[in-house]
């Protein structure tokens, strides 16, 4: 789909901000492009976990530590819930840490995606309630489970909730202790942390020292859970991934050697896409309680065979998305191609992959997406958002027609009966185009500086890389140039500077400055390059430090 580029221009105060704070003014007109406000320039560009706020700010935090602390004195059995992706495994794990010397009194629980459903639930308080268990935490879920706090209290269970989802209309007084900074009337600093962020900083003020060690774990969750790389959540990646580099955690080693990754060598990317998946490959089409209890496992064997397993859960995850991807492919070529929005359904669609399915489907045609399986008289889906659209926002105007939903802006989960998904589907469609003011949504292209070839150098290429780690809402710095020609013709590469990756390399030129340059293989702009006299591309920027010179990265081209 072509995308329409949004160029920004340079700001006067870009130039002004650069002498004060010695600067490069295109890197600060990128902090500008970021939102970034000129007091956080600095610790924006240099992230220390100094600057990670107390985690005595938190709303009720004082409560859930001292109940926390009584439950243990008292050894009274606790249970503790978690979600069954990246962020609830790793928040469990982190949590491991403080529990691990109690383990006669803590029990982990994680629901089974298929059998049980998400989060706080009737089943689960009943399971609780029949172990003797008096206190429950959750981690990842539970901020909308109003009625099952009503019920826990009435069974004499305390539940101290640990989570980062945005809460519905509605506040809810029966929890024991609700740490979520996006509780109304909370003025935490930061909004956006993962619930492996806010386990860490529970861990933090259980123990009253920085628990280093565990930044690892909520590194994971920052990338999988896709948040926004500012602020608190920046610290926690930029420091995270030294300490992913540093190997020291056994279980994260197993995988990278099953993955082939090299640890020393993880990107945001590795975490998103190759050890991301793989954790979530056990709840998506097995039980999550695996990947838990691999995570806790410290016997080397053990811990290669597991994650062998893990392999072979991956390529039946992969194999069973591609074909509800085919199916829900030809549906939307078949009938929604004019609707506003995609809302899918079928029988038997397995509930455990649709989340990426509605992903993929939203990225390609550019609609707000849902993916709802039915069995029986029961749907249960998962919806992907465009920026444009605050899904859960849509989601509340259509809840009469919803069992449960919830969420947050760009992804939501829901369950609906049979009977109401083709009201649904209409509803839905209507408010979003509604919102949309009747014109359909199309992918835009934000391109931070028109930046002629003159303009680069190895210098610049350094100066951006203070920006890393680069993804949600810090995005690659992207450049235009215009009137660009091809000096070479791509050539197909599969193994590059021992990267294995398939894509094309070749020479680009504006008549004075010359550039080596690199486009993906899948990219649909080759015939472009090919035979396209005068060009303008859309280019990112990359250091290539073994000859010390630097690359184009081709995001987009058209015909000048």
């Amino acid at each position: 789909m072509e995308k329409n580029w949004i160029v920004k221009n340079f700001s006067p105060q870009a130039f002004a901000l650069s002498k004060k704070y010695d600067i490069n003014p295109i890197l600060v007109q990128l902090l500008i492009n970021r939102n970034i406000k000129e007091e956080e320039f600095l610790s924006f560009l240099n992230p220390r976990v100094d600057n990670l706020f107390s985690p005595f700010l938190l709303p009720d935090i004082d409560k859930a530590i001292e109940r926390i602390r009584k439950a243990i004195e008292r050894k009274e059995r606790v249970y503790i819930l978690g979600d069954y992706d990246v962020d609830g495994i790793t928040s469990l794990v982190i949590f491991y840490e403080y529990i691990k010397n109690f383990p006669l009194q803590f029990s982990f629980y994680i629901p089974h995606r298929i059998h049980e459903g998400y989060g706080l639930t009737k089943k689960v308080l009943e399971k609780v309630k029949n172990d003797g268990a008096t206190l429950l935490i959750c981690f990842d879920c539970g901020t909308n489970s109003y009625q099952e706090a009503q019920l826990a209290k009435a069974l004499g269970i305390d539940v101290i909730v640990i989570d980062h989802h945005a809460p519905r209309e509605g506040l809810n007084d029966d929890f024991y202790a609700f740490i979520n900074p996006k509780k109304k009337g909370v003025d935490y600093p930061f909004k956006e942390l993962t619930s492996a962020g806010l386990a860490f900083k529970v861990i933090w003020a259980l123990g009253r020292s920085f628990p280093f060690n565990l930044l690892d774990l909520v590194a994971l969750a920052t990338v999988c859970d896709v948040v926004p790389l500012k602020g608190e959540n920046r610290i926690f990646l930029s420091e995270g991934i030294k300490w992913l580099r540093g190997n020291h955690r056994p279980a994260i080693s197993a995988l990278c050697e099953s993955a082939k990754v090299s640890p020393k060598n993880i990107e945001p990317y590795h975490i998103g896409y190759i050890l991301g998946p793989r954790i979530n490959a056990c709840g998506r089409v097995s039980d999550a309680k695996k990947i838990l209890d691999f995570f806790l496992c410290y016997d080397s064997k053990q811990l290669r065979d597991s994650a062998k397993i893990i392999e072979d859960y991956n390529r039946q995850r992969k194999a069973i998305e591609s074909e509800i991807l085919r199916e829900a492919e030809e549906i939307v070529e078949r009938e929604l191609k004019e609707d506003f929005t995609l809302v899918l359904y079928r029988d038997g669609w397995h509930p455990g992959v649709l989340g990426i399915v509605a992903s993929k489907l939203a990225e390609r045609f550019w609609r707000p997406t849902l993916v709802i399986g039915i069995e029986g008289n029961k749907g249960k889906g998962s919806g992907r958002s465009i920026p444009e659209v605050h899904i859960i926002e849509v989601l509340e105007e259509c809840k009469e027609l919803l069992s449960t939903y919830g969420g947050h802006k760009k992804a939501a989960g829901i369950e609906i009966l049979k009977e109401n998904l083709e009201p649904f589907r209409y509803k839905f469609n209507e408010i979003v185009k509604r919102r949309m003011g009747g014109k359909k949504p199309s992918p835009n292209l934000e391109v931070d500086l028109e930046l002629p070839f003159r303009y680069i150098s190895v210098k610049l290429v350094q100066e951006l890389e203070r920006l890393k780690p680069f993804g949600e809402e810090n995005s690659y710095p992207l450049f235009l140039a215009r009137k660009v020609h091809l000096k070479s013709s791509p050539k197909k590469v599969n193994n590059f500077f021992g990267r294995k990756i398939k894509l094309y390399n070749f020479w680009i030129t504006d008549g004075t400055y010359t550039y080596e340059a690199v486009l993906s293989e899948n990219n649909q702009f080759l015939d472009l390059l090919n035979y396209g006299t005068s060009l303008d591309i859309v280019y990112s920027l990359e250091r290539d430090s073994y000859y010390n010179n630097v690359r184009l990265v081709i995001r987009d081209v058209r015909i000048s």
